[in-house]
């Protein structure tokens, strides 16, 4: 599913073949010009693959979804050692330590 605003379409006043970078050549129709050229704002419009028009390789579907279809888990937050609990500092080996591997 491949989405792209109103405004990257130019926005068209004529039923012609533009092309949209990131998607390719997009058919866009009277009726498309109809409906999403009188929207407020910029609508995000969904650009399916066609395979019957000889000059254009998708066209438009529909209005994308305002919301995702599938919503990730938030994380749940990592808790942090507490610094109330003291951290016994490093013991320094002495090379005969190292040596007798004490």
């Amino acid at each position: 599913m491949l989405k792209a605003r109103w405004t990257q379409f130019g926005p068209p006043t004529s039923p012609r073949v533009v092309f949209v970078r990131g998607i390719g050549n997009v058919r866009v129709t009277q009726e498309d010009i109809d409906t999403y050229g009188a929207m407020s704002g910029d609508p995000e419009v969904i650009c399916e693959h066609s395979t019957d028009d000889p000059e254009a390789n998708h066209r438009i579907a529909g209005l994308a979804p305002s919301a995702p279809a599938v919503a990730d888990k938030p994380r749940e937050p990592v808790m942090a050692r507490p610094s109330s609990v003291p951290r016994r500092p490093a013991r320094k080996r002495s090379w005969l330590d190292v040596l007798l591997r004490r």
